[in-house]
């Protein structure tokens, strides 16, 4: 169906808002209620929209909500696709999930084959699936969608959006993933009530998001919030995936504290984690969290030194759009002490007259879950996004 542009702008406002009446709408729109009226009863009669929870009116009278048809788009197989991990997600566009399955992805197989091969199986097991969408690590075109660049998988330029609907004949979207959870924030998380916020991801690698004025700002070659590769010490010798020395990344992320933390362990070093090291071979990010709510010092000391780097880039971003809020998303964020080591830096480096919430997600052990879904639903209505043919 094509849309009026003030369909456009209608269809925009419900599914940003969830629900919302038609006066609303008129008065945020500025549009007649006549001119309401014309452009949403097409919508109605084709299901789009849905008339929903009637409620008391400050008049008495019963007035009634608009809301998408969650059902319009069909079942979603939505896939986050991390470094080490490959997470499967069924829902629609409301946010209501059916099916959730994680795979271990090993170096020995070829991404995208894997890929195929798990899209193939979740097909054959999940009946009515009408759309495809991923969120990937790395620096990805949307609205071609291509993987431009991504230090975790082996080739540059992959059409993977053209390689997965010529395979499964289903539309499909690709997105970045933080941009996805900026997206997961507005929809189902803690930016619902903002047009102006930054995500910020720390996880294997470190990268941001941005919505300013309601809108999720992309970038000329679509690479914008590439935080975690802003040079944060030139003199340092840590060498980041993208190639420069220094990055808040190779600085702060669960990697490089990880890294950090190892080497000095064997330098000898007292840690508590030392023990567990020898036998496993490794330690991972919980194992580090453990050792700082435990007060093992060395594991304390390279974490909130992290935060204090972490903070410091928090400031850069802070100076640079002024967001409203600011949303943490990542493992490091739930240990108290280092929120809190992050929390006094930023005093101490921000302007009194730079005002900013700094919250930590709700959707944290949620978000590779609804990345994909929320990748659809900030689409739906985005023609450029969809191909006329598959």
């Amino acid at each position: 169906m094509d849309f009026t542009q003030s369909q456009l702008r209608i269809l925009e406002m419900i599914k940003n808002k969830n629900k919302i009446s038609r006066k609303r709408i008129a008065e945020e729109l500025e549009l007649t209620p006549a001119a309401i009226t014309k452009s949403i009863e097409p919508l109605l009669q084709c299901g789009i929209v849905l008339e929903v929870s009637q409620r008391e009116s400050t008049g008495g009278r019963r007035a009634i909500d608009l809301s998408l048809n969650k059902y319009w788009v069909g079942k979603i197989l939505g896939i986050s696709l991390t470094p080490t991990s490959l997470v499967i997600s069924v829902g629609n566009v409301a946010g209501e999930i059916v099916k959730t399955k994680s795979y271990k992805i090993s170096e020995d197989k070829e991404l995208i084959d894997y890929l195929e091969t798990i899209i193939e199986k979740e097909l054959e097991e999940e009946k009515g699936i009408k759309v495809i969408s991923m969120a990937i690590t790395g620096l990805i075109n949307s609205e071609k969608g291509v993987i431009i660049f991504s230090p975790h998988y082996k080739r540059k330029k992959i059409d993977i959006r053209d390689r997965i609907e010529k395979r499964f004949k289903l539309p499909t979207l690709i997105e970045n993933d933080v941009r996805a959870m900026a997206l997961t924030e507005k929809y189902f998380g803690g930016a619902q009530d903002s047009e102006n916020y930054v995500v910020l991801n720390v996880s294997e690698g470190i990268g941001s998001s941005i919505f300013v004025n309601g809108n999720l700002l992309s970038g000329h070659g679509f690479i914008s919030g590439e935080i975690g590769h802003v040079v944060m010490d030139r003199s340092s010798l840590r060498r980041c995936s993208c190639g420069k020395r220094g990055c808040l990344e190779a600085e702060a992320s669960n990697k490089a504290i990880i890294n950090r933390l190892v080497s000095m362990i064997k330098l000898n070093n007292y840690s508590s984690l030392k023990e567990k090291l020898n036998t496993k071979g490794t330690i991972g990010i919980l194992d580090v969290l453990q050792g700082v709510k435990e007060r093992d010092f060395l594991s304390t000391k390279v974490s909130t030194e992290a935060m204090v780097i972490i903070a410091h880039s928090i400031d850069m971003i802070i100076s640079l759009i002024n967001p409203e809020k600011i949303i943490l998303v990542g493992e490091l964020f739930k240990e108290n002490l280092l929120l809190n080591t992050l929390k006094l830096e930023l005093q101490k480096v921000t302007l009194e007259e730079q005002k900013y919430d700094l919250i930590v997600s709700n959707m944290l052990d949620e978000m590779h879950t609804y990345n994909p879904i929320s990748v659809v639903r900030h689409n739906l209505f985005k023609k450029n996004m969809w191909r006329d043919e598959v």
